[in-house]
C-alpha cells in the first residue's frame, strides 16, 4: 500500500475514529485531486471526512502547499495590504469596502484580493464585482482563482454540488497570489481566531491581522463590538460607540450589488457624509491599523477624521 493510500484510510473510519493527517499527508492528498488522480467520489468522500473531522492547521498548511506547487503568480505586490475575505460573498449586508479603500488610497496605501465568482456556498456578491459596476480606481490589484490556480478552480462544480462548506472555503483566503507580506482576513466565528493564527505562522506572514467581519467579510458591524486580531496582541473587542462613532443602525438589503455601486457613489463624490460615511471610516481606520500606518483603530480613525476628504 503506497502513502497516499495509507492517508486516505484515516478518513475511511466512523466519525470518532477518523484520524488527522500529517502536513505531508494532507499535501500528497490534494495533489492527487488537484491532478486528476482521485474520481470526484473520492474526492467528495475526502472533503467530507475532513469537514466531519475537522482540519488542523498543519493539514490546512499542506493543502495550501498543494495548491501553491502549480498556481500561476501575478506581479509582486510585497508592500501592498492583501484583502482575504470569504470568497462566497454577500447576499444580505452592503459593502462599505469601496469607500474605506478609496480613503486609505488617500494615504497612500495599496492593496490586493482574490477571489472567484459564485464560490459557494452563499454564492453572493464579490468586492470585486461591486468596484467593477463602480468604475473608480482604490489602489487594488485583483486576481482571479480561474487565472491564478486553474486546477483548484476546477473543482468549483464539485463544491456547488456538495452544497456544504469545505476545506477548501478556508484555505483559498491564504492564497495570497501577490505574495504580500501583511494581510487581514476575515472569519465567520470566534471560535476560530487561535487556528487562522496558527496557520499564519506557519505560512510565514510577516504580520497579520484577523477580523470577525460582517457576513463573512471584512467590514466591522454597525450594532455591536467588532472582534479583531493582530499579530502578538491579544484579541480586541472594540465597540463603536466607544470610539464616538454614530454608525448606520442597519445595513442589510436584498440588492447587494445594485445598492452598495449607489451608496458608494454618494460617498465618493461627497454627497455622504453621514452615518455611513462614518462607516467607512470606521472601516479604513481598521485598514489603517491591519497596514502598520497607525498603532490602533482609534488611531487610524483619529488619522482620517483630522483630513480633508
Amino acid at each position: 500500500m503506497d502513502s497516499i493510500e495509507k492517508a486516505f484510510r484515516k478518513l475511511t473510519k466512523l466519525k470518532e475514529n477518523l484520524q488527522d493527517l500529517t502536513e505531508e499527508e494532507a499535501y500528497l492528498l490534494f495533489r492527487s485531486i488537484l491532478e486528476g488522480r482521485f474520481s470526484e467520489i473520492r474526492t467528495s468522500a475526502f472533503l467530507t471526512a475532513m469537514r466531519i473531522k475537522g482540519e488542523t492547521p498543519e493539514e490546512l498548511l499542506g493543502v495550501i502547499r498543494a495548491i501553491k506547487e502549480s498556481m500561476n503568480f501575478p506581479e509582486e505586490k510585497r508592500e501592498a495590504l492583501d484583502l482575504a475575505p470569504n470568497y462566497d460573498g454577500k447576499n444580505r449586508t452592503l459593502y462599505i469596502l469601496p469607500s474605506a479603500l478609496w480613503i486609505c488610497s488617500q494615504f497612500g496605501m495599496e492593496f490586493t484580493s482574490h477571489f472567484a465568482l459564485r464560490t459557494p456556498t452563499k454564492e453572493g456578491v464579490t468586492l470585486y464585482e461591486v468596484l467593477k459596476a463602480l468604475g473608480v480606481d482604490v489602489n487594488i490589484d485583483f486576481s482571479d482563482q480561474r487565472d491564478y490556480a486553474p486546477e483548484l478552480y476546477r473543482l468549483m462544480p464539485l463544491r456547488k454540488e456538495l452544497g456544504f462548506r469545505t476545506l477548501i472555503n478556508t484555505v483559498e483566503k491564504f492564497l495570497n497570489p501577490f505574495r504580500t507580506r501583511r494581510i487581514v482576513v476575515s472569519l465567520f466565528h470566534r471560535p476560530y481566531f487561535e487556528k487562522n493564527e496558527e496557520l499564519l505562522k506557519l505560512l510565514g506572514f510577516e504580520d497579520y491581522t484577523i477580523v470577525k467581519g460582517l457576513e463573512g467579510g471584512l467590514e466591522p458591524p454597525t450594532d455591536r463590538p467588532v472582534y479583531l486580531k493582530r499579530k502578538g496582541k491579544e484579541i480586541e473587542s472594540i465597540d463603536p460607540r466607544d470610539l464616538g462613532l454614530d454608525l448606520p443602525d442597519s445595513v442589510q438589503t436584498d440588492r447587494v450589488l445594485e445598492d452598495s455601486v449607489d451608496l458608494n457613489r454618494m460617498i465618493m463624490e461627497g454627497r455622504e457624509r453621514g452615518k455611513f460615511f462614518n462607516w467607512a471610516v470606521y472601516t479604513a481606520g481598521l485598514f489603517l491599523y491591519a497596514g502598520g500606518l497607525v498603532g490602533s483603530l482609534r488611531e487610524g480613525i483619529d488619522k482620517i477624521v483630522g483630513t480633508k476628504l
